[in-house]
């Protein structure tokens, strides 16, 4: 028998992420919640329950939420002065991601706003540019961006501003961004101009907030031991260390669980239960990791970041990793994701 507040807690979970790749594949119903969760410590379930519906409410983006975002910046006064429409119209909407769809998805959104705003498709503006607006739901590594805009920025016309958009940005890949792509875009005589509307730290630095997963030291799991001992092989004779666990009392302000001490916990379980999912890989890429694909050493890059139509392979594998449709003999089916995942096709 379920508990009231367990129940509560995946009804609020479901209702929260209703719209997840909605019409694609299942509905997320609190059954489904469950049959994800139950796959960890039971001592643990209710409290990685409790902070998964703290954070979702806050950083899960619906549609709707997605299209209210990006109604505001295409309506900006901050961004495009006292006369928007007068800028819209003359400003091109770049579509140059090279694989994935999720610039196409928020360019439909985008689409949406500008005809019941001002009456226009993109597909008329950006005749004669004076502006280019490149759309994204998150930066993570800063990569992404980074290649599309490098491959298109010799076509941009000379002395116009390139607006950045996206719904969220990691200040790590952000830093990492503007030191590569602000010079490269000088050299075509073309400006940039980043906004973001959810802005997390994930600068190991930075001891005040750290706003991804991050696991304290443990010792002891035979899986966690294992995938530690490969990390540290891997860098044996290189120049760098690998970021492996947070030291204690960072961050020093929690500003995503409801406390220290629960962060602790679903940093601990899903860092083992994502090292059993390495484990399950035959041949794993070295950028999978635990908390989420990271190119770096690490334990991964931990995002929390989950938009409507689809979930990072930056983020813990523990929500996103495995598909119950493969047979129960294949490694696949041996983990039951929270986010069932769409991978990017170039």
């Amino acid at each position: 028998m379920i508990s009231t507040d367990r129940q509560n807690l995946l009804e609020s979970i479901a209702t929260t992420i209703a719209d997840y790749r909605h019409g694609e594949i299942y509905a997320m119903t609190p059954d489904h919640v469950n049959r994800w969760v139950d796959q960890f410590n039971r001592d643990e379930q209710l409290t990685i329950l409790a902070e998964m519906d703290r954070i979702l409410k806050t950083y899960y983006v619906s549609r709707q939420k997605a299209k209210d975002i990006i109604q505001r910046a295409l309506t900006s006064h901050k961004i495009f002065g006292n006369h928007p429409e007068r800028v819209i119209a003359r400003t091109g909407f770049l579509r140059i991601q090279r694989k994935g769809s999720s610039q196409g998805d928020l360019l439909t959104l985008a689409d949406e706003v500008t005809q019941a705003e001002y009456g226009i498709s993109i597909t008329s503006c950006g005749e004669s540019p004076v502006a280019y607006i490149y759309l994204d739901d998150c930066l993570f590594s800063g990569n992404t961006v980074r290649y599309d805009l490098k491959q298109w920025l010799p076509e941009a016309i000379r002395g116009t501003t390139v607006y950045l958009i996206f719904l969220a940005a990691h200040n790590r890949g952000l830093s990492y961004l503007q030191q590569r792509l602000d010079a490269e875009a000088k050299v075509y005589d073309v400006s940039l101009d980043y906004r973001k509307w959810y802005k997390f730290n994930n600068l190991p630095q930075d001891t005040e907030r750290f706003e991804c997963l991050w696991p304290c030291e443990i010792s002891g799991d035979e899986l966690v031991d294992t995938y530690i001992q490969q990390v540290r092989d891997r860098c044996q004779g290189k120049n760098f260390s690998p970021r492996l666990f947070r030291p204690s009392g960072v961050p020093t302000k929690e500003t995503i669980f409801s406390s220290p001490e629960a962060r602790e916990v679903v940093e601990r379980a899903f860092l083992k239960a994502g090292a059993y999912i390495v484990s399950l890989a035959k041949s794993p890429k070295p950028e999978m990791r635990p908390l989420g694909y990271e190119y770096l050493e690490s334990l991964g890059f931990g995002a929390i970041f989950v938009t409507y139509r689809n979930i990072a392979n930056n983020c813990p594998l523990v929500l996103w990793w495995g598909d119950p449709s493969f047979p129960s003999s294949h490694p696949v089916s041996k983990w039951y994701p929270l986010f069932p995942r769409k991978v990017n096709q170039p």
